[in-house]
């Protein structure tokens, strides 16, 4: 671990989270570090701008409240939202005066960075993934307004640096520490069936659209081929109008049964279309995969295409004919499967390690602290204030 910070008292960092745990940005880009910030020295606090709950109520509605949610529910539900937001905006500024440094985990608020900036004297950290600014009106002036961007590939750097050039690259963590830990569990199916597997969100089903034709002609080539589709919610509109398919669904999942869900798979897929969104995605679904030792196989989209050497640690697959020959190669055998799983592997051990990922975070932040300390000691030596 890293060693710890020297000084007369803990530096004060504020995390601040769009919802908690509620949105799994939050556990990977932000507490999946803080063991890591409690041993390097730094005293942390959390603050939520949305409630947790009222935003898994949102997104996950219990069944017997779906119909409602198109209507007057939804809408009371969303003014819910945004008024507790303005409340919880409040409150984190107030805490923001307190900090040495901010770091802020997706927060989709051009409101609340122009409160933090006017109000605070702390740096701020803005930390993001995805094409955001496709869908957040004023990203660009978010950029801008924060110090400091962490982002977890070129792809999306490249944009951010358009705006802001103290832009760091900070890769998902791809938990290969939580999989070792559970790696025991891992088996060979007694049945003989292969299972493969696909992780994501209700928002990013379509994706599976990308080898529906693939998975059609494999289920009715191999008697023992099972699909397993993590994520996909209670309703599934957006999934593909399987016909010969043979899947099972877990509409919703936790990091621990994630890890049990993988370590029970044989193969991993990550299909993507060719669009903007999918480009700067990241492959942390790709590393997911890598880390439970099965071999990954993806669309050449982004980011994929720098992670996998095709045929190496993980296939590449941009046709249907090809998703349908790298699939049947990976299913018909075994040996192949573990090498490219064991290859996989150790590409996430060396580039997408917990250790690894804090590193980087820890030299922005430490990064941020020392500017504004420069900064005091010159606004003090000068006799000027200000934030």
């Amino acid at each position: 671990m890293s060693e710890r910070i020297d000084g007369p008292r803990k530096p004060r960092l504020l995390v601040i989270l769009e919802a908690g745990t509620a949105i799994p940005s939050g556990v990977l880009r932000a507490k999946i570090y803080h063991q890591c910030l409690i041993d390097a020295g730094f005293e942390v606090r959390y603050r939520n701008r949305l409630r947790p709950g009222l935003v898994r109520l949102r997104e996950t509605p219990p069944d017997w409240l779906v119909p409602l949610m198109t209507g007057w529910v939804a809408q009371v539900l969303a003014g819910l939202i945004r008024s507790l937001a303005l409340v919880s905006e409040f409150f984190i500024v107030r805490a923001a005066r307190r900090a040495d440094v901010v770091y802020m985990s997706k927060v989709s608020s051009l409101g609340l960075v122009r409160k933090l900036r006017a109000g605070t004297a702390a740096p701020l950290v803005f930390d993001f993934g995805d094409a955001v600014w496709i869908k957040l009106l004023g990203f660009d002036e978010v950029l801008r307004l924060v110090h400091y961007v962490t982002t977890d590939n070129e792809y999306t750097a490249a944009y951010v640096r358009r705006f802001n050039r103290q832009c760091t690259v900070v890769p998902d963590c791809a938990q290969v520490e939580w999989f070792d830990q559970q790696r025991h569990k891992r088996a060979a199916n007694p049945d003989g069936t292969i299972t493969l597997g696909w992780i994501g969100s209700p928002r990013t089903a379509h994706n599976l659209f990308a080898l529906w034709e693939a998975l059609e002609q494999l289920c009715v080539r191999y008697d023992h081929l099972r699909v397993r589709l993590l994520g996909v919610g209670d309703d599934s509109p957006y999934l593909p109008p399987f016909e010969k398919v043979r899947y099972t669904c877990l509409p919703h999942y936790s990091q621990a049964s994630m890890i049990d869900e993988v370590l029970a798979m044989d193969i991993g897929v990550f299909p993507l279309h060719q669009v903007e969104a999918s480009v700067v995605r990241g492959v942390l679904k790709a590393t997911v995969y890598m880390a439970g030792g099965i071999p990954a196989v993806c669309s050449p989209v982004g980011q994929c295409v720098d992670l996998i050497d095709d045929g190496v640690n993980g296939f590449l697959a941009g046709s249907t004919r090809e998703w349908e020959h790298k699939l049947s190669c990976l299913i018909e055998d075994q040996a192949l499967r573990e090498r490219i799983g064991q290859a996989g592997l150790e590409t996430v051990r060396r580039d997408f390690s917990l250790e690894g990922g804090f590193s980087r975070l820890r030299g922005v932040l430490e990064q941020a602290m020392a500017e504004r300390s420069g900064r005091d000691a010159g606004k003090a030596a000068t006799g000027t204030d200000g934030a």
